[in-house]
């Protein structure tokens, strides 16, 4: 009985030891997605950001009112050196860098555009 109970006890080991190999063995897959998912996120409140202050720079002008003011009121939590707004003629143009290392987000940088003419302007 003795060296069932042995056979046993090195099977078990072995076991724990295969488990191990296998956690280290995935642990590089865990943080490749959680890394994919971080920075898919990052871009996706970027287009959020840059959206809302487009939409937000659009009705200022249309209203008469400063765009570039009326973009930074809309984001106001968005760090000022990652929001870029550019106003020629009719258009205005926001851009908003993600966050994160520019290595792995900078590629997913936010632009959005708006074309408005005052009321006037359309007749």
């Amino acid at each position: 009985m003795s060296s069932r109970r042995a056979r046993r006890r090195r099977r078990s080991a072995a076991q724990r030891g295969q488990a191990s190999v296998e956690v280290i063995a995935l642990a590089p897959l865990v943080l490749v997605v959680a890394t994919a998912i971080v920075v898919a996120l990052q871009a996706q409140r970027a287009g959020e950001a840059a959206g809302v202050a487009a939409h937000a720079a659009g009705i200022a002008r249309i209203a008469g009112r400063d765009p570039v003011a009326a973009a930074r009121g809309a984001v106001p939590a968005l760090p000022p050196e990652r929001l870029r707004i550019r106003v020629t003629g009719s258009r205005v143009t926001v851009r908003v860098r993600a966050a994160g290392p520019r290595v792995l987000v900078g590629r997913f940088d936010a632009e959005r555009t708006v074309d408005v003419r005052r009321a006037e302007e359309g007749r």
